[in-house]
């Protein structure tokens, strides 16, 4: 597993004031996306799992912070979370008073969701289920990222994920195409969840001139008025999307 990740956050800028956590998974069985470098996140140990899930999770305030949305993320599926991390979830929100929780999953788990409406459901929890599409550039998203959504259609999606990532700033985007994931994910979907790409070794390059055109666009101002819609970006220091732990490494490359 990766040991010097932020596990633990309070997002209190988004419209939906809500706590993240980043678990260790059993490991993403997927594992082939081009821009992921948080697959090594991972344990073939339950154990090492949970021990390392139940911390983070004592970390998560609930209420007593005026939260009560739970942000759940991994380095693969939330169906690649143990069952006993998941049993550390689910009584975290009935000790903290949450009364939703997020899980982030692969479209190839859509079957799956309902079991875990039922499980969450026993302590009067509610599910949102969020997908990773990237973009709805099928080329871009396949050819490119290797994101294994092949002729799934935003309506496809949308029967079984209410909540979607997109990414921007890689080479060979366009803020024609970004305008366009937009347009479609606020028609089909109840939020975006924008991230601006972090380069990955052996991924795309990061696009530094389209990210700068980005953040001074008309476009970017009207995303931000959007309650809709969340921006996160590791790398950017001055604008208040900080997450994760990428500063470090950036300024180790620079």
């Amino acid at each position: 597993m990766i040991h010097d990740l932020v596990r633990y956050q309070l997002d209190n800028k988004s419209s939906l004031k809500r706590e993240n956590v980043l678990l260790v998974s059993l490991g993403c069985s997927w594992g082939k996306c081009a821009f992921c470098d948080y697959q090594e996140d991972k344990s073939s140990s339950v154990l090492a799992c949970d021990t390392v899930n139940k911390k983070v999770l004592e970390e998560v305030k609930g209420t007593s912070a005026g939260v009560k949305c739970l942000d759940v993320t991994c380095s693969a599926s939330y169906t690649e979370l143990p069952f006993t991390t998941l049993c550390y979830i689910r009584e975290t929100c009935k000790m903290r008073g949450i009364t939703s929780v997020i899980l982030e999953g692969h479209y190839i788990y859509r079957e799956s969701n309902h079991f875990f409406v039922d499980f969450f459901g026993q302590y009067g929890i509610d599910v949102i289920f969020r997908c990773g599409v990237e973009t709805f550039d099928e080329h871009i998203r396949e050819d490119v990222l290797r994101k294994g959504l092949p002729h799934v259609t935003p309506g496809d999606l949308a029967k079984y994920y209410s909540w979607i990532n997109l990414i921007y700033g890689m080479e060979g985007q366009s803020m024609e195409q970004l305008r366009a994931d937009i347009a479609i994910g606020l028609e089909h979907f109840d939020r975006i969840n924008l991230s601006i790409y972090t380069s990955v070794a052996g991924g795309p390059a990061r696009d530094e001139a389209a990210i700068r055109a980005f953040y001074d666009s008309e476009l970017y101002r009207e995303l931000m008025e959007n309650p809709a819609v969340d921006i996160f970006d590791e790398w950017d220091e001055n604008n208040g999307h900080n997450v994760g732990h990428d500063i470090k490494e950036r300024e180790k490359k620079i």
